[in-house]
Formats: C-alpha cells, sequence, structure tokens
C-alpha cells in the first residue's frame, strides 16, 4: 500500500479533527503587511456548504446534479467527499485518506444519486509531502477503487494555471445551513453552489502557492475579505463534509476539476461557515502530474461493479451524520 509514512514524533504533534471531513481553522492569515489572528470553534454535532439565506436550498441540490462524477466518501462513521477521475480512481484530500488503523478496503465510495454504485477501496495514495499541515498545500490523495465505475464518466483533471478571479463551483456533501445562521444541520446531502477565487496562496503570507482563496461574501463590505463584496447568485461556503470534494471552473472547453477541498477560516473567531468566513482548496493544476503518473503505475484490472443497494444499506444513515473538525478542518 502506498500510504505517506508519518514518524511518531509528526503524528504526536498533529491534532486531530473529531469531525472528518470539517475544516481546521487557520490561526493565522497574513494578507500584505496585515496579520489577522483567527479563532477555532467547536462544529455541533452535525448538509453540504452553507448558502445564501435568500435562496431556496432547491436550487443548489438541483445545481449538484449537473456534477454526477462527485460522490460521497465514508470510512467508520466519518464522511468526506470525493471526486471520480477514472473507472477506478477518486480524488480527494489527503485527510480524508490518512487515517491510521485503516486499511484502504474500510474507505467506501459513493455515486448512488447519480447513477452509479458503491465501490471500495483497494489501494490509497497520500501525497508524500503531506505532514497535516494545512498552510503547505499539499493536502490531496487518490484512492484507487476496487471495482469499476461504469455508468458516471469520470471528471477531468484541470492543467490550466489561471484559477484566480475564476468563478468556482463547489460540490461536496458537507454539513449545512446559512450565510446568516452558519452551520445548522447535518452532513450528507449532495450541494452545489458558487463562488470566486480570489488570491491564492502567493499573497497570503505563510501559505502554499497551491492553494486557492475565497471568501463567503453578503455583499456587505464587513464580510468581505478578499476581492469583491459582490454575491453571485448562488453563493457558497464548504463546510464539514466537503472536505476532499469539488472545485470545478471552466476555462473555454467545458468544466474540469480545478480544486479539492482543504480547509475553512474564519475572522470572527467563530469558524461556523457563515458570512465572512473563507476557504482554501488545493489547486489541481499543481498535481496533474502526479495524479497522471500516479493513476498510469496503479491502473490494474478491477472486479466488476458490486451491487450498490447493498452496500449502501450497510452504510446507514449515521455515516452521513458525522464530520470531523474541532480544529476545522473539512
Amino acid at each position: 500500500m502506498s500510504v505517506v509514512n508519518r514518524s511518531k514524533e509528526t503524528m504526536k504533534r498533529r491534532i486531530r479533527d473529531p469531525w472528518p471531513g470539517v475544516c481546521r481553522a487557520l490561526t493565522r492569515l497574513r494578507v500584505g503587511a496585515g496579520l489577522l489572528l483567527l479563532g477555532t470553534a467547536s462544529l455541533p454535532s452535525a448538509t453540504a456548504g452553507t448558502i445564501r439565506h435568500d435562496r431556496p436550498d432547491s436550487s443548489y441540490t438541483s445545481l449538484a446534479a449537473s456534477y454526477p462524477a462527485v460522490g460521497a466518501l465514508t470510512w467508520s462513521n466519518m464522511i468526506c467527499s470525493a471526486t471520480l477521475i477514472d473507472q477506478d480512481w477518486i480524488l480527494t484530500a489527503g485527510h480524508c485518506l490518512d487515517a491510521d488503523g485503516f486499511s484502504a478496503s474500510d474507505w467506501t465510495f459513493d455515486l448512488t444519486d447519480s447513477g452509479g454504485g458503491v465501490h471500495v477501496g483497494a489501494e490509497r495514495f497520500v501525497y508524500s509531502g503531506w505532514t497535516g499541515d494545512l498552510t503547505t498545500g499539499t493536502d490531496i490523495a487518490l484512492l484507487r477503487l476496487a471495482t469499476s465505475e461504469l455508468s458516471v464518466t469520470p471528471a477531468t483533471i484541470n492543467t490550466n494555471t489561471s484559477e484566480v478571479g475564476q468563478t468556482a463551483t463547489h460540490v461536496g456533501y458537507g454539513v449545512t445551513g446559512t450565510g446568516a445562521t452558519g452551520i445548522t444541520a447535518p452532513a450528507g446531502t449532495k450541494r452545489a453552489g458558487q463562488n470566486v477565487v480570489d488570491v491564492d496562496g502567493s499573497v497570503v503570507g505563510g501559505y502554499s502557492d497551491d492553494i486557492l482563496f475565497e471568501d463567503f461574501d453578503s455583499g456587505s463590505a464587513g464580510d468581505n475579505f478578499f476581492g469583491s463584496a459582490t454575491q453571485l447568485d448562488l453563493e457558497y461556503l464548504i463546510a464539514g463534509g466537503d472536505s476532499g470534494g469539488a472545485i470545478f471552473m471552466d476555462f473555454g472547453s467545458g468544466d474540469v476539476l480545478a480544486g479539492v477541498h482543504s480547509f475553512i477560516a474564519s475572522v470572527d473567531g467563530n469558524t461556523d461557515a457563515d458570512y465572512g468566513d473563507l476557504a482554501g482548496s488545493i489547486k489541481v493544476s499543481s498535481y496533474a502530474s502526479w495524479i497522471t503518473s500516479t493513476i498510469s503505475a496503479g491502473n490494474d484490472p478491477v472486479a466488476p461493479e458490486l451491487s450498490s443497494w447493498m452496500m449502501w444499506m450497510v452504510l446507514g444513515v449515521g455515516l452521513l451524520m458525522s464530520s470531523r473538525s474541532a480544529t476545522r478542518r473539512i
């Protein structure tokens, strides 16, 4: 199994989130010469991403149906999101696949709400540079599936490096609420919404260029941290359970998978994905070569697709009610 091996000392230092798929709050964010201290907040026991308070939830769930390659990734009593990028492979966040004491077959990827199947993992590949430090922009991983997905078309990996300034569509299964309330409802429902990628880590002190940043605009200058304060029609921010989910962008030839959800942060000290909170995602373009080479090296024949309804019955609703986040990592 090609999984990142970390020293015991590194693992001792690492803070583990009790709710998978929930972003770790940034403790410090530097923009230009200004230093902004961000607090951490506990996440209540907890669908995906927080939405505008003046838009119906049905608009977000309907948009999600246009992105069938994104599915729920579950293990133990935990949930993240992931994207099918090959009939036998999914892309997700490193912190969604790095749990100790598990084998690849403990992870399940579900595409039943897209007309696909349920698949267990065969082999996991966490990027070798991932140590648990979200500032490094290395929070990315691949899972080879034990069975092939033949009903859903895989997403196309982005290689365009002009992500900043683009309108991005985010897709995932995380906790939900509105910008006015923050998170209030549990994970497990697929939603999609949009946000503008304002900057990358090149202008954020202490953060890698491989991280894409955006904020949850309300239309008020007081809730705007990057770029314009103007809301998009389906303005959205990722939340717990959206970890590993997808950012799609269209550079003129159709949607491509341009980012992987990694973390959120707050300005007000309450990281609940309300208006004014921030999100960071990993640039897929920075890892396109690694993704391609890993898949090429490990693309062995796999078994036919398993019966999806039977495995889904085993998972149950309980798996969809969790997310990992005391420190706000999604």
